[in-house]
Formats: structure tokens, C-alpha cells, sequence
């Protein structure tokens, strides 16, 4: 194909010659009309005549008269020519030697998975198979727009001999989490002037699965060195009288007691036998219910409720991990979409990663649905965590899911995102602005007693949460569950 410098060079060449010939047919016609003009009813009808032949009214065409004698319309004419030939004549010699299937081109990363803000690095290898050497190569290595290049750029413009082996590579940065995929890749090669060029999309992929972001882990893991257990990032037991290792408390003596529990420095100083009880640590389980509704993907770009809510969910599966709770993760949106059932193995942290990557805000919520998907797999009375912003179901939906696992005896927590917190600030609106987002509050705050008002009942706890305070308040309400023992093993 003709580059654009060979487009451009062709068209020249064509107006020079288009403009050569106009001039040429123009002096040919001013020839002609003085002979046109020469009969005797003519010269009578036309009048007085010019020095050159022509009739009156008629001198402009002198100057193509004299223009058409002139040797700068042969050149015109010889150039235009040469121009057309040396665009189009090549162009079979090229596409003669020109063969962009002899380049073959690989891609290779060194992580196909990566947490939100890390780093991979892309490097791309290109051969050329043939024996003949390429004078001008251009590779192109596309990737999504969410990625940013930080080192390096994502292509090459090279010279390649027969059978030589070159290597480009870039590092990009993945800012969000999902499934994206680094490809196809354009080979482009030109002749050694610019005019032709063949072009070849080669579409093979290189799939890089985004994790949510570990920031909020890493800060929670360097706080938890620098603080003793029982803090609020340490460990928490639940206390339960039991056969564990750490003392509960004296009680009397009662038939059948282990002779070994009798503490015999608690009878001198009594008089009666006392037996020591111990402490017995108590896990727990806890499943958290993450609504991936639509209304949850309301919110600032990286920072909706959703993503606070993702973010929520491997904050409490860490601490559950270290603390050897049993964590449990449904995703649900019209319908359960994944479900983890509760464990304590350390590669449940990598299925909930791939799990919440591949979460997107869609559809409608169906709390009801969701509790039964869980009550079916899980007949055991937990500890229910909902992560939803009550906004995409009705509100008698609710209470029914929450009567049906009440009923199992499971212990409800809702931490439910206040969408306006998410999608504006106040300080930033005008007094119109303010007026109306002020309104939207209120009607937002009036559903949400109403769930409320009908939750109350049943021993569910609702707390509304924003953007500075949805993960303190997920930290909470996990700790508060591990210290009275909800959903105790």
C-alpha cells in the first residue's frame, strides 16, 4: 500500500501533470480561434481583431499563448510524470519483497496477576525468519486504556537483518481491578523511502487479572506489629468455660469434676474444695452477603460503594485468616452469583481475589434469594454480614431474608453505604445544589428508617456508613461479633 508520503508524492505528481496539460490544451486552443475567426462572416460579426489574431474581448488568452510556449509547462509536464512513476512503479518490487508473516512476534509478562497499583513488566521479542534484511520495522504492542505505562514505551521502530532476533519492553501499571488483556500487536514495514508499507494485526492476547488493591491490608498488618494482643488489631478470644489453657475462674466442687482441676490453695484458705474452670478459645463463622447491585456502582470512578465494600470484604477475610475464624463470602446481585463456603485454608484468600477481581455493579438485589442459596449449603448457625446499600430491593424483601435466617438462629449485621455520602459533598455545591442534595438526604434517610423500623424486631443491627468510616466500621463489627461469640463453631 502507498504510505502517506507516497500518496502524497502521486498526487503532486498527478496536478503537476494535470496542470501541463490544461496549459498545453489552452494554447492549442488559442491557435485555433483566429482561424475559426478568419472567415468573412465571422471577421464582419466579430469586430476589430487583436495584433495576435484574436477578436476583441478575447486578449486574456494571450498570456496561455505565451504560457504554453514557454518550456516551464514541459517541465511541469516531464516532472508530474517522474513524480506518478516513482510512487506507483516501486510498488510491485515491494509487495515482491516485503513479507510481514517472516516476522514473528512474542510477548511474555512476568505476572499474569497483580494487586490494584503494582507493577508488571511486558517484554516483546521479535524475529525476523527470512533472509532478507528489513530496513524499516514498526511494532506496535497495544494494551487497555486503564493501564499506564510508567518505564519504556509499547513499541519499536527498527532495522532487522535476515534471521535477527530483537527485544523491546515497557512496565505498566494496573489501576483497577478486572480482567484486561494486553494485545493484539501491529507489525508495520516500509521501504527505505517511505512510499509503501505493509501492514499486519496480529491478534493473540496476554490476560492479566487485576486484584482489588492490598494497600489496606498492608497498613493494617504494620499496625498490627506495633500493637499487643487484645488491642483492637489483635487477637480477640471468645470466652467460653471450657478444657483450654487459660484461667476463667474458682467454682465449688461438683460431682464428677477431674480430680486434677481441685485447687488446693484455694481449700487452706477456704475450706472448701474448688475446682479451677479455664478458658477455651472459641472460633467463629462468619459469612459476609457483598450486594453487587447497580445502584452499588454509584460513586466517584475507583471509589464507589462497591469498591469500598470489595475493599471491606479482604479486610475481615485477613483478619479472620489470622485470627482462624471461618470465613465465608456469597456475591449477589438478582440472583447469588459466587459463593465461598466458610473455611480457615490460607488459598481461600486467593479464591476470594479472583472472586471479587470479576465483580461488576449490574442488575437488581434479592437479599431473600441469597439468604436461601447459604441456608441450603450451610444449615449451621453463623454470624450474617450484609455489605449493601439497601437501595435495589424492596424493603419487605429484606425482612423476609432476615426472618428466614433469624429463624436458624443466625446473627444479622447490615453495614449499609448512604449513597449521596458517596457521590458528592456538601462543602462542594452551591446553595441551589445544596438545597436539592439536601432533599434527596432526607428521602433517602426516610427508606432507610422504614427498613429499620421493620428489622428492629428481629434483633438486626443497621449501621450507615460512608466513605471515611465504612472500613473502621467493618473492623468493628468483626471484632465485636469474635468477643460475644456470634456464629460461635
Amino acid at each position: 500500500m502507498l504510505s502517506s508520503r507516497g500518496a502524497f508524492i502521486a498526487i503532486g505528481g498527478i496536478l503537476l501533470l494535470s496542470v501541463g496539460l490544461s496549459a498545453k490544451g489552452i494554447g492549442t486552443v488559442t491557435t485555433m480561434i483566429p482561424i475559426l475567426f478568419s472567415g468573412e462572416g465571422l471577421i464582419q460579426q466579430s469586430g476589430n481583431q487583436t495584433a495576435s489574431g484574436l477578436p476583441e474581448g478575447m486578449e486574456f488568452l494571450e498570456a496561455f499563448e505565451i504560457l504554453n510556449s514557454s518550456p516551464i509547462v514541459d517541465y511541469s509536464m516531464f516532472l508530474g510524470t517522474l513524480l506518478i512513476l516513482a510512487s506507483v512503479i516501486g510498488l510491485p518490487f515491494f509487495r515482491a519483497s516485503a513479507n510481514a508473516s517472516l516476522i514473528r512476534v512474542t510477548r511474555r509478562v512476568d505476572r499474569e496477576k497483580a494487586f490494584a497499583g503494582e507493577y508488571v513488566h511486558v517484554t516483546v521479542r521479535v524475529e525476523n525468519t527470512g533472509g532478507k534484511r528489513i530496513d524499516f520495522l514498526e511494532i506496535y504492542d497495544a494494551i487497555p486504556d486503564m493501564f499506564e505505562i510508567v518505564i519504556g514505551e509499547n513499541f519499536i521502530i527498527t532495522q532487522l537483518a535476515g534471521h535477527e532476533t530483537k527485544e523491546f519492553s515497557y512496565i505498566i501499571q494496573v489501576s483497577t481491578r478486572g480482567v484486561y488483556q494486553i494485545g493484539p500487536v501491529k507489525v508495520i514495514i516500509h521501504d527505505r523511502l517511505g512510499f509503501y508499507f505493509e501492514e499486519d494485526v496480529r491478534h493473540f492476547y496476554t490476560e492479566v487479572l487485576c486484584y482489588p488493591s492490598y494497600e489496606d491490608i498492608r497498613r493494617m498488618e504494620a499496625l498490627s506489629k506495633r500493637r499487643q494482643q487484645g488491642k483492637m488489631f489483635g487477637a480477640h478470644k471468645t470466652r467460653q468455660k471450657g478444657m483450654g489453657d487459660d484461667f476463667h475462674s474458682l467454682a465449688r466442687y461438683y460431682p464428677g469434676a477431674p480430680f486434677k482441676s481441685l485447687d488446693w490453695k484455694a481449700f487452706s484458705r477456704t475450706g472448701e474444695l474448688m475446682v479451677r474452670e479455664f478458658e477455651a478459645e472459641k472460633n467463629i463463622r462468619i459469612v459476609l452477603f457483598l450486594d453487587h447491585s447497580g445502584s452499588m456502582g454509584a460513586g466517584i470512578p475507583n471509589n464507589t460503594k462497591l469498591d469500598f465494600a470489595i475493599r471491606s470484604v479482604m479486610l475481615v477475610m485477613k483478619m479472620a485468616e489470622e485470627r482462624q475464624d471461618l470465613f465465608g463470602l456469597l456475591t449477589y446481585a438478582d440472583r447469588p452469583t459466587s459463593y465461598l463456603p466458610p473455611g480457615g485454608s490460607k488459598s481461600m484468600f486467593h479464591q476470594l481475589l479472583e472472586i471479587l477481581a470479576l465483580v461488576e455493579p449490574e442488575g437488581r438485589s434479592d437479599p431473600l434469594a441469597a439468604v436461601d442459596y447459604v441456608m441450603q449449603r450451610l444449615p449451621r448457625a453463623s454470624f450474617y454480614v450484609f455489605l449493601t446499600d439497601l437501595e435495589s430491593s424492596d424493603s419487605e424483601i429484606f425482612t423476609e431474608a432476615a426472618k428466614r435466617a433469624r429463624s436458624r438462629k443466625n446473627r444479622i449485621t447490615v453495614i449499609s453505604p448512604f449513597g449521596p455520602l458517596f457521590e458528592t459533598k456538601l462543602t462542594d455545591l452551591s446553595t441551589t445544589e445544596r438545597a436539592i442534595a439536601e432533599a434527596i438526604f432526607e428521602e433517602y434517610l426516610g427508606y432507610r428508617k422504614q427498613v429499620e423500623d421493620s428489622l428492629r424486631g428481629l434483633g438486626v443491627e443497621i449501621i450507615n456508613v460512608g466513605p471515611d468510616d465504612i472500613l473502621p466500621n467493618v473492623i468493628k463489627t468483626y471484632m465485636k461479633g469474635k468477643q460475644v461469640g456470634k456464629g460461635s463453631v
